[in-house]
């Protein structure tokens, strides 16, 4: 690739990042800022990792266009690199706590699936009925 191809391709990187509505939160800050980049509309979460912060040299990226494209940058990497630019100061964000206790959940899966005259029903309704659990212990 010459170099303009290449420019522009990086080009393109950064306006996407400005562009689209990507989320960023910074997991860890040290050794290096790790920082987690979800879209909401295409529904992905990627990671960001910047061994080498504020150089831009060893930064990796989660993402198939980081891997596939050899470019050293992409969507996510940008919007990290002007994240991290304007929140210099920024603590890393709790980890998001499990929405439920899954030993809590499986007890009552296994309830659900003991109870009498469970055993004349199809399977995939067994199954069905006892996993509501997943969603009825929900808080």
């Amino acid at each position: 690739m010459d170099p303009q191809e290449l420019a522009d391709e990086v080009s393109e990187r950064r306006s996407r990042a400005l562009e689209e509505p990507l989320d960023l939160r910074l997991r860890q800050r040290d050794p290096y800022p790790l920082i987690e980049v979800r879209n909401p509309l295409h529904r992905t979460t990627y990671l960001v990792m910047r061994p080498a912060y504020p150089d831009r040299w060893a930064d990796l990226c989660t993402c198939t266009d980081f891997a596939r494209r050899g470019l050293g940058t992409c969507k996510h990497i940008e919007a990290a690199d002007r994240w991290l630019a304007h929140h210099p100061d920024a603590s890393p964000s709790p980890p998001p706590k499990p929405l439920v206790r899954s030993a809590v959940v499986w007890k009552e899966i296994d309830r659900r699936l003991e109870r009498p005259g469970r055993g004349s029903l199809p399977a995939s309704r067994r199954w069905r009925e006892a996993g509501a659990a997943l969603f009825d212990t929900a808080p």
